[in-house]
């Protein structure tokens, strides 16, 4: 977990809360004028339940059986004085319109739904109910409305329209009633003040997580410092918990570590220690040995054991440079002197180092392109040694008709990428992932080849990584092997 993660989880809490709160707040606002203006319309159509109904009554409207023209007139001019937000209509029984308070061009029903009219006077739905507006196709208002009945036959209905047009658009002039807008600044300063409490909660909350992940952070820049790691406790049990944990955690790590970094110190002191122990008497038997060998006639036999015990020692004392050799790289206090080095060049003197090993075994060497103008920028002292190393290994695995072979390959970006190839016996794919592991004897490891202890790949891999280059390693059995690295061009 890093820092971005945990700010990322809050700003991401954050993100979700504001969403939600704008979310809330639209809804909220929404609602709210709906129950205002519900609630407009319902005292209005109380408060006018009965206006058609007074109307009807004081007056007849048909004659005949038919709308009386005058009355009508007249009873739709004392009716205006209500004001101009009222619309009167006369309807059949049917609900077809019969007169109406209104220019022609503006009515738009010519028939309306008597389904809200009867409901309205069956009272059985609660207000407001509206019901359809001739004036408009999909639009519904809240009214008022009154049989007419004239010895008790229906002629029709006197069906009013409450805040009609003219309300309509005197209510579309004026920008915001003040009462929800005082309503509306108050639910937006209630909401604004619950967000920044939870955000400020959220933040507290996070507080913990945040030092977690600080000490996190501090584990893996600084290393295994117990005191620098240790965290205070927080203010719920679950987090007291956790950081107790936490702390315990990192100061097990710490005493672990330093005991594996005492341990890896004292392997590493007792092999360099051995070593050169061992080398004092190493070169004095050796060098007895070699002084037997000048005997001017040794017997045969002598002769031959004494051969066999020089050929041993000088296997040893190989393998304690490679020991020495490996402790010091270890030890990671290796100078490094840079210069250009004529890859081709130095390719060549290893490969002809080699050459009478590589004819004894019939297998043929080679380096391409064996260019003087291909430069690397490298420590030609362990640029040898890594080519020393490859070769060798790839000649202790050919057999008679193999070839090994370098080559080299500039790229685009500054750096020669460098193979060395071989058809020999190849690696088990088991062995790959740990082929570079000190003393790892692979299951191709050539039989009675004991002078050797697996140590020269991993000095090949920790001196390419002073050059700050990667090894990388393809094998088939019975096909060969590639090894590939890159160096930078000089």
């Amino acid at each position: 977990m890093t820092n971005s993660s945990v700010n990322s989880l809050f700003s991401r809490l954050s993100l979700a809360l504001l969403s939600a709160f704008i979310v809330m707040a639209a809804l909220l606002l929404w609602f709210s004028k709906q129950l205002e203006q519900d609630y407009q319309a319902e005292v209005t159509q109380r408060l006018h339940r009965n206006l058609a109904e007074h109307i009807v009554h004081e007056g007849p409207l048909f004659v005949d059986g038919k709308p009386d023209p005058a009355a009508v007139e007249h009873a739709f001019h004392n009716m205006m004085i209500l004001g101009k937000g009222f619309e009167f209509y006369l309807l059949s029984p049917n609900g077809k319109l019969l007169n109406f308070s209104a220019p022609a061009g503006k009515i738009v029903r010519q028939r309306i739904d008597l389904t809200a009219i009867n409901h309205f006077l069956q009272q059985q739905t609660a207000l407001p109910l509206r019901g359809p507006d001739p004036r408009g196709h999909d639009r519904n208002k809240i009214f008022s409305v009154a049989p007419v009945i004239i010895d008790n036959t229906l002629y029709g209905y006197l069906y009013i329209i409450i805040n009609g047009e003219a309300y309509d658009s005197v209510a579309a002039s004026v920008s915001s009633d003040s009462r929800f807008s005082q309503a509306a600044l108050i639910l937006a300063s209630t909401l604004v003040f619950l967000l920044v409490a939870l955000l400020a909660l959220f933040f507290w909350l996070t507080k913990p997580l945040r030092q977690l992940n600080q000490g996190l952070a501090t584990l893996e820049q600084q290393g295994f410092d117990a005191q620098s790691l240790r965290l205070t406790s927080g203010s719920s049990s679950e987090m007291k918990q956790i950081n107790g944990a936490f702390n315990r955690l990192s100061e097990r790590l710490q005493q672990q570590f330093q005991q594996v970094k005492s341990v890896d110190e004292m392997r590493r002191e007792l092999l360099a220690h051995v070593s050169h122990d061992l080398r004092t008497p190493l070169a004095a038997l050796q060098g007895y040995l070699e002084t037997w060998l000048l005997q001017p006639q040794p017997e045969p036999d002598d002769r031959r054991y004494i051969e066999i015990a020089h050929a041993n020692a000088e296997k040893i004392h190989r393998m304690i440079d490679q020991l020495i050799e490996l402790a010091r790289l270890e030890s990671a206090q290796v100078p490094m002197n840079i210069e250009t080095v004529v890859l081709a060049e130095l390719i060549q003197d290893v490969l002809q180092k080699y050459q009478p090993a590589a004819e004894d075994k019939q297998v043929l060497l080679d380096v391409q392109p064996k260019d003087p103008s291909i430069k690397v920028a490298a420590d030609i002292e362990k640029l040898e040694r890594v080519f020393t190393n490859l070769i060798d290994n790839a000649l202790r695995h050919c057999q008679a008709g193999d070839s090994i072979s370098i080559r080299l390959m500039p790229q685009q970006d500054n750096k020669l990428a460098i193979s060395v190839t071989d058809s020999g016996i190849g690696i088990p794919a088991a062995d790959l992932p740990h082929i570079f592991d000190p003393h790892y004897k692979a299951a191709n490891s050539v039989r009675g080849d004991s002078a050797h202890s697996g140590l020269g790949l991993a000095i090949t891999q920790k001196l390419l990584a002073l050059h700050q280059s990667t090894i990388a390693v393809s094998s088939q059995v019975q096909q060969g092997t590639e090894f590939r690295f890159a160096l930078p061009q000089a």
